[in-house]
């Protein structure tokens, strides 16, 4: 984000109880620019439902298409962690293919960091599109038939190919014997 230029930042918060519901929605991920997940670093269980969101999330992208980037975000930073949220948050964004949460403490006061990488994420959104092992295991698989399919295409156009030079072949030593 270059000095200077505007960015507006328009967020909606939905409770973890209503996510069932909006998902519910096939389309509902369609509108939405990056997904952030806040949770309490100090609090395991609180990590944990952040988790089982985000995957939930990722899959239903996956399932509809509307793959969206998210964002975690480890709030009371100035708590101890659970060292559970911490080793489980760098497994989890590794494994899913996103950014380590960002850490951040409301009574420090250092939050600006926090808005300035939700809109670089927003801006470069193919780089924290979560994806499940299911969703991997169907890119793979798409790329496996997408192979496959390719190989046969170029042996069918040799094969085409071949018949043809012979057929040719056949014809001149015809007309010419």
């Amino acid at each position: 984000m270059s000095e200077g230029t505007k960015k507006i930042l328009v967020m909606r918060e939905i409770l973890e109880d209503a996510v069932h519901k909006l998902l519910a929605n096939k389309e509902f991920l369609s509108p939405c620019d990056v997904a952030v997940f806040v949770y309490d670093s100090s609090d395991e269980a609180s990590w944990r439902k952040t988790a089982e969101l985000l995957v939930e999330v990722a899959t239903h992208a996956e399932k509809c298409g509307f793959e969206v980037p998210c964002v975690m975000v480890a709030a009371k930073d100035d708590l101890d962690a659970h060292p559970v949220s911490i080793t489980d948050s760098a497994r989890v964004s590794q494994d899913m293919g996103v950014e380590s949460p960002i850490t951040v403490s409301m009574k420090l006061g250092d939050i600006s960091n926090l808005f300035r990488r939700i809109i670089n994420v927003a801006q470069r959104p193919h780089l924290s599109i979560p994806e499940t092992e299911a969703g991997k295991n169907h890119k793979q698989y798409r790329r496996l038939v997408n192979r496959s399919l390719m190989f046969v295409s170029v042996g069918a156009a040799v094969t085409v190919v071949g018949i043809a030079a012979y057929r040719m072949y056949a014809v001149r030593k015809h007309s010419s014997g």
